[in-house]
């Protein structure tokens, strides 16, 4: 026997009316479209003149933060520029150690999200730090693996390390943008 009885229909779900989690579609398209733009534009920063040399002063002011994390944890290393040392174990920070293209990724998704100018400013200074105390620490875990255990330099320089930086940015984008979300104190 055919069922002949009246059901309601389900609502539909978020993956067809094309709701995103309290976005609509048009600001969705927006922020892509804006994502998109913003990391042409900063994709074409290192072509700025002296952009190398500003680089290169930049990995040693890092040279110069991880030589002091290193110290913290009684490490005797020295500094050569934009190398850290002892007689062990010798490090150079390279231009793609400056964890940079995080740093981009991040502002591009800071400054595509629609939130107020204010609120954009605090989300980039304070993701900007964040990022670089975590490329800190992921070079001087980095030495401290090559000097320990340098079996296992390459799997954590080049496996575990770009996981985390990602993954922490990505989470970083996310909790910027519930702050850029929060309704403004009256």
């Amino acid at each position: 026997m055919a069922d002949t009885g009246s059901h309601a229909n389900p609502p539909a779900s978020p993956e067809l009316t094309g709701d995103a989690g309290g976005l609509d579609g048009k600001a969705v398209r927006g922020f892509v479209l804006r994502f998109g733009l913003f990391s042409l534009a900063l994709a074409f920063v290192p072509l700025i003149p002296g952009w190398d040399g500003m680089v290169s002063r930049y990995m040693s002011a890092m040279a110069v933060l991880v030589n002091g994390l290193l110290h913290l944890l009684g490490q005797p290393t020295q500094l050569d520029g934009a190398e850290v040392f002892t007689s062990a174990f010798r490090m150079t920070l390279a231009p793609h150690c400056s964890a940079l293209d995080i740093v981009l990724f991040y502002s591009a998704t800071v400054l595509a999200f629609p939130a107020p100018a204010v609120r954009k400013i605090v989300g980039l200074a304070g993701g900007l730090v964040a990022i670089i105390a975590l490329n800190i620490l992921r070079i001087a875990t980095v030495y401290l693996t090559g000097v320990r255990w340098p079996a296992h330099l390459q799997g954590v320089h080049e496996g575990l390390w770009p996981v985390v930086l990602i993954m922490g940015t990505v989470s970083l984008s996310a909790a910027w943008v519930c702050y850029a979300k929060k309704p403004r104190a009256a």
